[in-house]
């Protein structure tokens, strides 16, 4: 009697369905964020402030702690790009999602005065800091932080710098 029992436990394991690990989670999120202020300090030390608005995207695995992400910000005197930059973050899916990151920016100036001396296109670092709280769907919320440090000539390694300190608040959705 053991041996049908045997032998239908094995057919029953041919015929089953094959079950596979889910491949990890991979997801493009876009953040629109209209509401964002700035504060540029100067080589002289001069402060200007004003209201910005930008683009960010970020690119992620499901469980790694390291994702991918940049952002276009623009005023009304600078638009600042950071082309790519690399963040840490928690991993697995978290509802809410903190992260630090490090990456290469570029500031252009809109002025005329800043475009005649030679500052029309800068070069320098960016450091990141931002949460972005999960609203259900695709759909989440985001809040960034920014510290840039320009060269204020064309030399990217020049002594002579000047920082951009920026905020933003966002709607994202995942694509």
């Amino acid at each position: 009697m053991r041996r049908p029992a045997f032998l239908l436990s094995c057919l029953a394991g041919l015929f089953a369905p094959v079950v596979r690990a889910e491949p990890p989670l991979r997801n493009l999120g876009v953040t629109v964020a209209p509401v964002g202020a700035y504060v540029m300090t100067d080589t002289d030390g001069a402060r200007e402030s004003g209201y910005s608005a930008g683009v960010a995207w970020g690119y992620r695995r499901g469980f790694s702690v390291m994702e991918v992400g940049g952002h276009v910000a623009s005023s009304r005197r600078r638009t600042e790009a950071t082309p790519m930059s690399i963040r840490i973050t928690p991993s697995g899916p978290l509802r809410v999602r903190p992260y630090l990151g490090v990456g290469a920016s570029l500031l252009m100036a809109h002025d005329k005065e800043d475009v005649a001396a030679s500052r029309a296109l800068q070069v320098g670092a960016e450091l990141c800091g931002g949460v972005g709280v999960e609203l259900g769907g695709q759909l989440f919320l985001s809040a960034e932080a920014r510290y840039q440090n320009f060269s204020a000539g064309g030399d990217p390694f020049s002594g002579e710098r000047q920082a951009l300190t920026s905020g933003y608040l966002g709607l994202g959705f995942r694509l």
